[in-house]
C-alpha cells in the first residue's frame, strides 16, 4: 500500500508538471505568434519608410536637376550675350576711337579767347 501511495504521489507530481509545461508551451506559442506579427509589422513599417525615403530622394534629385538646368541655361544665355557684346565692341571700338581723335584734332577751343 505504501508503494501505491508513493506511485500516486509521483504520478500526481508528474501530471501537475506536465500540465504546467503544457500551459507554459501554449503561453509561449501565443507570445511567439504575437512577436511574429509584430516583426512582420515592423518589417512592413521599415519597408514603407524606405520606399518613402527613396521617393523623397528622387523628388529632391529631380528638383535639383531642374534647377541646375535652369541655371545652366541662364548662364549660357548670359554668356552668349556677353560674347556678342564683346564682338560688337571689338568691331565698333576702332571706329569710335577714330571719330573721337578726329573730333579732338579739329575741335575749336571752348573758351574762344584767342
Amino acid at each position: 500500500m505504501l508503494i501505491t501511495v508513493l506511485i500516486t504521489m509521483v504520478s500526481v507530481g508528474i501530471l501537475s508538471t506536465l500540465v504546467y509545461l503544457v500551459s507554459t508551451v501554449r503561453s509561449l506559442k501565443g507570445r511567439l505568434k504575437t512577436l511574429a506579427l509584430e516583426m512582420v509589422d515592423f518589417h512592413t513599417y521599415v519597408d514603407n519608410k524606405e520606399v518613402e525615403q527613396a521617393r523623397e530622394h528622387d523628388r529632391f534629385s529631380d528638383d535639383v536637376d531642374i534647377r541646375f538646368d535652369r541655371v545652366h541655361r541662364k548662364v549660357g544665355k548670359n554668356q552668349e550675350e556677353v560674347y556678342q557684346n564683346l564682338e560688337r565692341l571689338e568691331i565698333k571700338l576702332p571706329e569710335t576711337i577714330r571719330k573721337v581723335i578726329g573730333h579732338i584734332e579739329f575741335a575749336r577751343p571752348l573758351d574762344n579767347t584767342k
